[in-house]
Parts: C-alpha cells; structure tokens; sequence
C-alpha cells in the first residue's frame, strides 16, 4: 500500500454499530406510555442496519431516514524531530515531539444538479515546541479542511486551486519541502469537460499571501517593520488540468493585489499594484517501477506573489517581501522555483521517496539592496523518507531533509540577514494509524 501522497485514506469507522445502538434506543424516548423498570428489562431491542452506499464507494453508508452518504475516518501521527541549523539560537529546541489525531466526515447526497458534498477534516494536535523554535507545550485545533461542493462550485476553507504538487511524498506536520501548499478560505468553480480536461477558476482570500511590504530606506526615522496595508481585494486562481492513465499536468496562474501604505503619510495614503504567479506540473504514474510510483515535477515563475514559491526559511532571516516601498512607489520582488519528488514501492511493505527543490528571486531595486547588504536570496531543500508498512493500514518511517539559504551579492549592513548563508538539517521519526 502506498502512503504516498500523505493524504489519509478514510476507513469504515464502526458507524454501523454506533448507529445501530442510537436508533436501537429511539424507543425507549419515545414511547407514549409510563413503563416500570421490569417492563424495560422486557423490551427486545429492533436491530438497525446500516445500508452500504454503493455509489459513493468503499465506506460510505446511508444515515437511517435520509438519502445522504456518510463516510467517517480519521488517523493518528506520533512524530519525533530533531532538527539544527548553522548559528542555531541556545533557546530553541532541537528535539520536540507532536501527536495528532485527525478526523474525517465525507457526507453526500446526489441531486438532480449533481452531488451535494460536505467535507470535513480537523486536527488536534499536541506539540512540544513551535518548528525549528521553543515551546511551551500546548493544545492546537487546525482546520485542514472544510468546505461544500455543489454543481461545480467550492465552498470554505480548501486546497488552493494554484497547487499541484503540495508536499506530495512528505511526510510529517512540519514538511520542509519548496513549492506552494497552501489551505485557506476561497470560492470556485470547476468545470469538467471531456476526455480528463478540466477548468477552474477561484477567488482565495489573499490575507494567508501577504509576505509584507518593506521600505527602500531602514535608515529614515520611524520606519515601519511592514507598510503594508489593509486587503482590499482577494486573489484570483485559476487552472488548467488534465488527467489520463499515465498521468497529470496542470497549468495555474494567480493575480495578487500589492498594498501598501505611503511612505510619507501612512495614516491615509496608499501606493497600489498587482503582482501575479504562473506554475506548471507534470505528474507521471511508474507502473513499471512499481506499483503506486509517481514522479512530480513542477516549476512556478512569481512577481509581486512571493508566497506562490513556497519559500523555506526556518531562521527567519531570508524572507523576502512581495515589494519594496520608496518615494517613487514600489518595487515588486520576483523569483522562480523548481520542485521535484519521486515515490518508489519495493513491495507491500517499503517504500522509499526522495524530494528537492530550488528557489532564487530578486530586490529588483538598487536602493534597497544597498541598504540590506543583498540583491535576493537562493533557497534549497533536499530528502527522503524509508517507509515500513507491517500491517494495512499502518506506517511507520525515518525522514531527512536539508535546507539552505544564502543572500545573494552579500554585505552586512545591519538591515539584512546577519550572515550571508544558513543551513538546516532535521530527521523525523514517524508513525501513522489511518482508520
């Protein structure tokens, strides 16, 4: 079985037992006359039995009185870092641990325009220490996912439609891998079309995009740390894909508004502009190699977008801005990617994949790379996991990844990054139950 992709498969969640003891029970709340504590004892309860929904697929089970299909799953993770990088700060940690319990809710209910779904994904997570950071230890509820399907549209909290790769072969609530994977809040369309093609188009709330506007001159008085200004407008994604037995190709394209607030009068003036992203992936099915082996390759071009790069940075240092702000107006950063990852399944119980990236961009402006000592960045990640599956449903893995990060032309001016490059090493212990 594969784990590839790290998307859990959902199970049969013993729903027919629970359901059937609920509905078993409806009599005793309804009955219209008092009854004495013998009389129960008397009571032979009816069995209820849960209707498999055939249609939906492996899982899925009508809910008693209704024509919706209701499939619930979950998994849980154990996970154990360790994790270092060059000049790394005495406070951080360099062990930390995380347990997660993900559930599941899939509900469909077929119309006369379609299937109406309802998705629901949730985690909750104990985790020692923030990555690559210090603790405490804490309690954390992420929404992974949550949204509804009708007739082509996406409603609520999702994959953005810009992605393709997204971690694909990862494993681990902390990947580190470059290349976009971002869930937030949007509204779509897909239309499907014959043959395998389809086409989307979606407006994502841009407020999880912002990488911040800085200001060409950290000398003047007063400077602000981010001149970025309020959102006015949400990002709009759009792709093109196709599937077919060998494999899958993609094409997206996003549009970014660029805010910022006037370097002179930040109260009430702003300086305007757009930025945008264009991203290409190829998804190829090895069945010769093995069954389930993939192999992705993907390249992203960004201007005024930085956050559609899918940057790695665990020091902090060397995040660049969507723009630089100087007295003429702004000045967009731009940048392009590359992504690759390859899954390989020896048998039913190992499985390998290896993973790597390559990202540069540029200030774009002489000003502002005087003043912080760099005229961009490069940024790099390599690794790969050996994965061991005992039993169905089970996997157990050791993960290594490599970061790096380094200022282009650098100079230390005492604005930019303290040292012209970093690297980060991390190994992961990992454990994964689905159900």
């Amino acid at each position: 079985m594969s784990f590839a992709r790290h998307l859990p498969r959902l199970r049969a969640f013993g729903a027919s037992g629970v359901l059937a003891a609920m509905v078993g029970g409806v009599g005793v709340f309804t009955a219209g006359a008092p009854a004495v504590a013998a009389d129960l004892l008397n009571v032979k309860a009816q069995p209820a039995y849960m209707k498999q929904c055939v249609s939906q697929g492996e899982g899925f089970f009508y809910i008693p009185g209704t024509d919706t299909c209701l499939r619930v799953g979950g998994y849980l993770w154990a996970e154990g870092y360790y994790n270092t990088y060059s000049n790394y700060p005495s406070e951080n940690d360099k062990t930390y641990s995380i347990a997660t319990a993900g559930m599941i809710f899939d509900a469909r209910t077929e119309t006369e325009y379609g299937t109406l779904r309802s998705y629901m994904e949730t985690r909750f997570k104990w985790r020692t220490a923030d990555p690559w950071s210090d603790g405490p230890n804490g309690t954390e509820i992420e929404v992974w996912n949550m949204y509804i399907q009708f007739a082509g549209f996406t409603f609520g909290h999702a994959q953005s439609f810009f992605d393709f790769y997204a971690n694909a072969n990862v494993l681990g609530t902390d990947p580190g891998t470059i290349g976009d994977d971002v869930r937030l809040n949007l509204i779509g369309y897909t239309a499907e079309f014959s043959k395998g093609f389809s086409a989307t188009v979606s407006l994502e709330d841009a407020s999880d995009r912002a990488s911040g506007v800085q200001s060409i001159y950290p000398v003047l008085p007063d400077v602000l740390d981010n001149y970025q200004a309020g959102i006015q407008a949400p990002d709009i994604v759009g792709n093109i894909n196709y599937t077919g037995e060998w494999g899958q190709v993609q094409i997206s394209g996003a549009l970014h508004q660029v805010r910022a607030v006037n370097l002179i009068n930040t109260l009430s003036g702003t300086e305007d502009n757009w930025g945008y992203a264009l991203q290409g992936g190829l998804m190829f099915n090895l069945p010769t190699l093995g069954e389930g082996d993939t192999l992705y390759i993907q390249s992203a071009y960004a201007d005024g977008a930085v956050s559609y790069l899918g940057l790695q940075d665990p020091s902090g240092e060397y995040s660049p801005p969507d723009a630089f702000l100087g007295f003429g107006g702004l000045t967009k950063v731009s940048g392009w990617n590359v992504t690759a990852s390859l899954l390989h399944n020896w048998n039913e119980k190992w499985s390998t994949a290896v993973f790597g990236g390559y990202a540069a961009y540029d200030f774009n402006n002489q000003t502002a790379e005087t003043f912080y000592g760099n005229s961009g960045g490069k940024n790099a990640n390599v690794g790969g996991y050996i994965g061991f599956t005992p039993v169905k449903s089970l996997l157990l893995a050791v993960q290594y990844d490599w970061t790096y990060n380094s200022a282009t032309d650098y100079v230390f001016t005492g604005f930019g990054p303290s040292r012209g490059s970093i690297d980060a090493n991390r190994v992961l212990l990992f454990a994964q139950r689905e159900f």
